[in-house]
């Protein structure tokens, strides 16, 4: 049985809160985390003509998940602070003060405020700081009765299409699933039997591209549905697995074929190509400017850029050879190419003009697991051993708590974030 949300929220929230109250009436509190989040913009926020350091750890939701916002302020005891929270009408907003070893814990319960964000003013003494809190709404929509687990999310048509995790049950794992309005409904695709959906992709023109494994010696095969609902089935030549699918602007299909150093493609006609490669790739997704980029690991761990017409590869090598299995390859607005490295459990962005790496900060412990970048450059990472949501931005990050593992992660281009947890389809904006 799937457990109610605000069940799941509660205990992921209080629990710390209440170590902390405790720790703090023994004269003793938590560490502050190696990297707490920022406020708007990240940084600390600061004040004349004094300075006080405040930051935002978790963001405040209300809807679905009703998750109260919190902010640290370092080095004060809540008796030397003041502060006042009102929404984006004016109409003041809940707050709470708790400490927490030597610094203060900010609790902003949003479910007041009729609309974010909410402005905070908090003042010690001749020391003031003004912070913005962002104030996300959460809706949600049970998948298939609420037992759906994702593998994977992409922007279609104002909302998600969602692909099953390869050893879901047999309705799930023959069709897609799509967000529509309220509600989630299938996507059927002539699958059928031990046939399974693993992997698709959206093109320009809206047509939609599945790659499916076969079971039978007739092997895997990518099929196109065209926005009319016709169907293109371009038999793969392969039994192996075809995954991480993307499309080119000219409407070409691309898959990773499992083990080989190829690149499989269809065109929107059916026709068939494969693209050979020096290296067996992870991950594969396509680029702004149409340019396939790819992950490697093993002895050279790296990202790629590959032209799809000519080949041309510009390799650029990350992490440490023999350990770093580097994914998610995620281009960026800035033009800057965001992956993360799973044994390490980091994030990183890679600025392929220059070749620059830099580490995205992320709270002590964290583990990324999916990764999306959004139209404002924040990027969303989820951290499924915590449980928890995180937003990065302008290097600080805050965390969204979950009580679970938030799977298929995606931003659509009007910045609303969606994921699955727990078998029902959450959307934030």
């Amino acid at each position: 049985m799937t457990r109610p949300l605000t069940a799941i929220l509660t205990n992921a929230l209080l629990t710390p809160l209440l170590t902390a109250a405790l720790l703090a009436s023994c004269g003793a509190g938590p560490a502050a985390p190696g990297t707490p989040g920022g406020t708007t913009g990240g940084a600390p926020t600061t004040g004349t003509p004094a300075s006080l350091n405040v930051r935002t750890e978790t963001l405040a939701v209300t809807g679905a998940l009703n998750v109260p916002g919190t902010l640290r302020v370092s080095g004060r005891a809540p008796a030397d602070l003041t502060v006042t929270a009102r929404d984006a009408q004016g109409a003041p907003v809940s707050t709470a003060l708790g400490a927490s070893g030597t610094d203060t814990l900010i609790r902003v319960t949003g479910a007041g405020a009729a609309r974010g964000p909410i402005t905070l003013t908090v003042q010690a003494g001749a020391a003031r700081a003004s912070v913005t809190l962002p104030l996300l709404r959460a809706s949600a929509a049970p998948i298939a009765g609420g037992t759906y687990q994702a593998g994977g999310a992409v922007p279609w048509q104002g909302g998600v299409l969602l692909r099953a995790v390869a050893n879901a049950g047999a309705d799930a794992r023959h069709a897609l699933m799509v967000s529509a309005g309220a509600e989630v409904t299938a996507l059927p695709f002539p699958v059928s039997g031990l046939d399974t959906i693993t992997g698709h992709a959206v093109a320009p023109d809206g047509s939609v591209w599945v790659a499916v494994r076969g079971a039978t010696a007739a092997g895997s095969e990518l099929i196109r549905r065209a926005p009319d609902g016709t169907l293109t089935r371009v038999p793969a030549g392969t039994t192996e697995t075809l995954s991480h699918l993307g499309v080119t602007p000219d409407g070409r299909a691309w898959a990773v074929v499992y083990g080989q150093a190829r690149l499989l493609s269809a065109a929107p006609d059916g026709t068939r190509g494969e693209l050979p490669l020096d290296s067996v790739p992870d991950a594969l997704t396509v680029g702004a400017d149409g340019a396939l980029l790819l992950t490697r690991r093993g002895d050279s761990p790296a990202v790629l850029r590959v032209e799809p017409v000519s080949g041309a590869t510009r390799t650029f090598t990350v992490g440490t050879p023999g350990v770093s299995v580097p994914a998610v390859p995620t281009p960026a607005p800035d033009g800057t190419l965001l992956f993360t490295e799973t044994r390490a459990g980091g994030a990183w962005r890679l600025d392929p003009r220059s070749g620059a790496q830099t580490a995205l900060t992320l709270p002590a412990g964290a583990r990324a697991g999916a990764l999306a970048a959004a139209p404002d450059s924040s990027v969303w990472i989820s951290d499924p051993s915590a449980g928890t949501l995180l937003r990065v931005a302008d290097g600080a990050a805050a965390q969204v708590p979950l009580g679970g593992a938030a799977r298929a992660l995606t931003v659509t281009p009007d910045g609303r974030v969606w994921f699955e947890l727990n078998g029902q389809l959450i959307t934030l904006d």
